[in-house]
């Protein structure tokens, strides 16, 4: 930013004509102009350089107005973004996730087989998982709501697409910690009625 000021003020200063200098003034006034709205929709988030606009010396309202009205429409959904596949594949697959979380950790807590570090550090695990989750529906809903997030539709559906491996990521783990648990339980469960078998046997042989 700092290179833009310093080249507008060496090519006024370069200038030593009346009218030449008049003629720049002019120039340099509206350059200075065209700067100002730049940095301004920098300071938004937004890059007019990367959109072809430039800072042009005849900029006009009319154009700053189309500018204006291009960045504006990067806030607002295209309704068939909405109605986008994975929206509600992202759903269901956190629903799925949250369902088998309370039916494995009831399963592991009506059992009775595991002690109260084993559980906690379970319901640690599910905790850190839920809370990711959360995350990625929050940053779901503000990519499909309007006036989050300055985008294209392509850029939408980017990041919905990234946010849907993450939720799918999330999910496949949880159900290979869940088969863990589950295998672990019966495990438990089978070493425990061995030891009462024995325990069994051991009082039938005695009498």
């Amino acid at each position: 930013m700092k290179k833009l000021y310093l080249s507008v003020f060496f090519m006024a200063w370069a200038v030593t004509t009346p009218y030449a200098q008049e003629k720049q003034r002019k120039v340099l006034l509206e350059q200075i102009a065209g700067l100002k709205v730049y940095i301004n929709y920098a300071q938004e988030g937004y890059s007019i350089a990367k959109k072809g606009l430039g800072i042009a010396a005849d900029l006009k309202k009319g154009e700053l107005r189309l500018h204006t009205d291009y960045l504006s429409s990067l806030k607002s959904i295209n309704p068939e973004i909405k109605k986008y596949s994975r929206l509600v594949e992202i759903i269901v697959l956190q629903w799925k996730l949250v369902e088998n979380h309370k039916r494995v950790l009831g399963q592991l807590e009506q059992a009775d087989l595991f002690h109260g570090s084993e559980l906690a550090y379970i319901k640690r695990v599910f905790e850190r998982l839920l809370d990711g989750c959360s995350k990625t529906m929050e940053e779901l809903i503000a990519v499909t709501t309007d006036g989050q997030f300055v985008m294209k539709d392509d850029e939408r559906i980017k990041r919905i697409d990234a946010l849907y491996f993450t939720m799918k990521e999330n999910y496949m783990f949880s159900q290979s910690f869940n088969k863990q648990a589950k295998i672990l339980r019966l495990s438990r469960a089978k070493d425990n009625k061995d030891v009462q078998t024995s325990r069994g046997l051991h009082e039938l042989i005695k009498e």
